[in-house]
């Protein structure tokens, strides 16, 4: 077998198992939240709109939603993030959004959109 294709697959397998091993650790985090999270609610406060290009060349809409919550014991506020593709959201600013987050760390989030 030739170095460079030995490489070539070496590279490709490594970059499946990182690609396996993160769709893992997101279905295991989501796994985890939903056992042992906290159901807050934030205020929506920003929606972004960018419209990109896939790799096939179509054009993709891309909607960024930002929410905020302040924890009433701390009097810390938190913001919390996701995308949304090709969907435009139901939420409006203002709007209040369920976010599933680690009470020992809110920075460990789900937003349920």
């Amino acid at each position: 077998m030739d170095k460079s294709l030995f490489i070539a697959m070496f590279l490709m397998a490594g970059t499946l198992a990182l690609i396996i091993a993160f769709v893992v650790y997101q279905i295991h985090k989501m796994q985890w939240l939903k056992q042992h999270g906290r159901r807050i609610v934030a205020m929506v406060t920003s929606i972004r709109h960018e419209t990109g290009k896939t790799s096939a060349g179509f054009t993709r809409d891309n909607y960024y939603v930002t929410a905020t919550w302040t924890n009433p014991r701390t009097g810390r506020t938190y913001t919390f993030w996701t995308w949304i593709m090709n969907r435009v959201p139901v939420y409006e600013k203002g709007s209040l959004v369920s976010v599933l987050i680690d009470p020992s760390n809110p920075d460990r989030f789900a937003m349920d959109l």
